[in-house]
């Protein structure tokens, strides 16, 4: 992340301003909208302000993400009118829907000898190499790639996608906002390719691993100067993953959590979320609680299960924390799609399974015994590809049944959600006498002055 303006640079330096002054005078535009993370708002009024003076156009400032840091707050960004975004500090580089977005975080050298030498020392010269990064090492990333080149070794570079409205080629190898310009050769499949990342560990290394889980990666630590094989058994990881999928089949009502507001296509993938919800005959609600945390979350405890829709690095969330488990898109699917069945691959970026998209798979229709099937987690029978009921459904709030032998009675109704609601404070308008101001209660709540006295009279 960008540090702060007392431990190295100007100010202009640390906050590349004057790249920022070019892209405002590139785009034309008149308001923009500036976006910190909760570490750097101590430097945002003096970086508004000098970039207001020398573009003399109407600067704001995001006080707080509605979403995680590393998302590109659109939402908020259009709702006061932006035209554009400057996104400071860790980003996760999803795409988003025609907005233009500017992606700013600090640079810092990585000398190529002793990362040359770390890998001649460990690995054969050869080895397919795939080069990635954390996005403060990419400046130097892509030297040390180009060295790499130039002794004919055979390297692919996963290169930030840093420009918001660009589509990468669904022929290219994209993963966690980063794309391989160059094509995968015919002849070397993805598990013969040992995978490099520049930087520490934390959610964009394990994105990756889990995408590319036929890879095996190294790490290449910048202060150290030291490469290390990483030791996450992400076989242990994706066992635990195709567990939940066992629960979702399970499944009896869904919720689906809006944790984006801003990445593309995040409407698309929530619809297609509720027709695979119909058709595999489970009812679903969304929620939409802003930043996730067990405590939100636990006041659902009807929910069997719930589908996060959220950008790819914040979309593995660590189900020991919550109440209900939390999947992700792609795991739904193979909970209710008979068509995708698990295989170990694994997809975190929703985009890919929507129609028209290179990981799309349609449904099939199943036979009758296909439709039987036995969960693993309880060892009973289910069906997995009942139809949907509709909402004028004939079933009333007075029914019940049981929804497994673990759970507790609950009605059939599609509505009975509606009916937890809270509306605020009763104002109780005119029904109340009006008195003039007096004093009220004084201390806290756990003992006010003078509570008691009357009883002890």
């Amino acid at each position: 992340m960008l540090s702060p303006v007392s431990c190295k640079g100007t100010l202009e330096e640390i906050y590349d301003i004057s790249r920022i002054i070019l892209w405002i005078k590139e785009l034309d535009v008149k308001k923009i909208a500036l976006q910190f993370p909760d570490e750097l708002l101590n430097d945002a009024p003096d970086v508004a302000l000098k970039i207001e003076l020398s573009s003399n156009i109407e600067v704001h400032i995001l006080g707080d993400t509605t979403y995680g840091s590393c998302c590109a707050d659109v939402h908020a960004a259009t709702y006061i009118g932006a035209e554009a975004l400057v996104h400071f500090g860790p980003a996760c580089l999803t795409q988003h829907e025609k907005f233009p977005v500017l992606y700013i975080f600090e640079k810092i050298s990585v000398e190529s000898k002793p990362f040359l030498d770390e890998l001649t020392a460990t690995l054969s010269e050869q080895d397919n190499l795939i080069i990635a990064s954390d996005l403060r090492y990419y400046h130097s990333a892509e030297t040390i790639v180009a060295e790499l080149q130039t002794l004919k070794r055979t390297v692919l570079y996963l290169e930030p996608n840093l420009f918001s409205l660009h589509q990468p080629s669904p022929d290219h190898l994209t993963v966690s906002g980063r794309t391989c310009q160059k094509l995968l050769p015919h002849d070397t499949p993805i598990e013969n390719f040992i995978v490099i990342y520049i930087g520490e560990e934390g959610l964009t290394l394990t994105n990756l691993m889990f995408t590319l889980n036929q890879c095996t990666f190294y790490t290449y630590n910048p202060n150290g100067c030291s490469l290390k094989k990483e030791c996450l058994n992400v076989n242990q990881q994706l066992r635990r993953r195709y567990f939940l999928t066992e629960k979702a089949k399970d499944a009896q009502l869904v919720g689906i959590l809006v944790a984006t507001l801003g990445v593309a296509d995040h409407l698309k993938i929530i619809e297609h979320i509720k027709f695979l919800a119909k058709n595999s005959g489970k009812k679903c609600y969304t929620f939409v609680v802003g930043k996730l945390n067990p405590n939100k979350l636990a006041n659902f405890p009807e929910i069997d299960v719930f589908v996060a829709v959220a950008c790819p690095e914040n979309s593995l969330l660590n189900n020991e924390e919550f109440y209900r488990p939390v999947i992700t898109p792609y795991e739904f699917e193979i909970a209710v799609n008979s068509s995708r069945p698990w295989t170990g691959d694994y997809i975190t970026d929703f985009r890919q399974i929507l129609p028209d998209a290179a990981g799309y798979v349609p449904l099939t229709a199943l036979s009758q015994e296909q439709e039987a099937d036995v969960s693993l987690v309880s060892g009973q029978m289910r069906h997995v590809a009942l139809e949907g009921l509709d909402d004028d459904s004939s079933a009333s709030f007075d029914q019940i049944s049981h929804r497994n032998p673990n759970s507790s009675l609950l009605p059939v109704g599609s509505d009975f959600l509606k009916r937890r609601g809270w509306s605020g404070l009763e104002p109780h308008v005119g029904e109340t006498p009006v008195r003039t101001a007096h004093s009220g209660r004084r201390g806290l709540a756990a003992g006010y002055s003078g509570e008691g006295e009357n009883e002890t009279k």
